[in-house]
């Protein structure tokens, strides 16, 4: 009986430790094989697998089934920290987007400072973002699991509203801020924003189905919409630092 104990300890240790790997791992791989498709298969694939949903839906599952506080914390970060540095290493080894060719000063084919410099201040952003976003997801997830009605209702108030964060914010600018006509590009970032919005409801039934305990409907739904408004301003302020990197 001890060694059956030890062995199932051992396992679930193992088990917590390979799922941030596996999904971090897996993450980055997808969102960087989504930036690649044609535009016309992207529009389906980005919502899935190359969105502020996709990411963070992945780190909450990650973090959800975790044992403690503390590896949940340790769920999230690792998971949303191995896939940006995936996603960016493929950019850096495979892609070509910051590779140029020769400006006159040197070799055909010769790397691009500039556009490697690009890449590096992108992925330190977005790493930071990741460590932040990382500990919030896995508190919310912890919560959701084993908190009281009150609290797991506000946790998943609040987990809705950053799942749906970049999808709130991208119809906002669209309302707001674009000037420009309302042409494909637009449509699509609606339409991308639609299915975010749709899978994260999705996800919140699902996890008030595993949670197996009673959830208040009306704090949830106010949480929710405060967390989706908090979600859109930080938002916008990530797209407002994006564009000076």
């Amino acid at each position: 009986m001890t060694e059956l104990t030890t062995f199932g300890g051992r396992l679930n240790t193992w088990r917590q430790t390979l799922s941030p790997v596996f999904a971090g791992v897996a993450l980055g791989t997808a969102a960087f094989s989504a930036d690649l498709v044609p535009e016309a298969v992207g529009r389906f694939l980005v919502p899935v697998f190359s969105s502020g949903f996709a990411w963070g839906v992945v780190a909450l599952a990650v973090s959800f089934f975790a044992a403690t506080l503390t590896s949940a914390l340790v769920a999230g970060v690792g998971t949303l920290v191995l896939a940006t540095l995936i996603y960016y290493g493929l950019i850096v080894s495979l892609s070509q987007r910051w590779y140029h060719g020769s400006n006159g000063s040197g070799p055909e084919g010769a790397a691009s400072l500039g556009g490697l410099s690009s890449v590096i201040h992108a992925s330190t952003f977005w790493l930071v973002g990741s460590l932040f976003g990382g500990l919030v997801l896995g508190c919310v997830a912890y919560v959701v699991r084993v908190g009281s009605t009150p609290n797991a209702s506000i946790a998943l108030g609040v987990a809705f509203g950053l799942l749906t964060g970049e999808a709130a914010y991208a119809v906002f600018h669209a309302a707001f801020i674009w000037v420009g006509p309302v042409d494909s590009f637009v449509w699509a970032r609606i339409g991308s924003a639609a299915v975010q919005f749709l899978l994260a409801t999705a996800t919140v039934l699902v996890t008030v189905r595993l949670r197996r305990r009673l959830v208040s409907l009306r704090v949830l739904l106010l949480t929710a919409a405060g967390s989706t408004v908090a979600s859109v301003a930080i938002w916008h302020l990530i797209e407002s630092v994006r564009t000076t990197l």
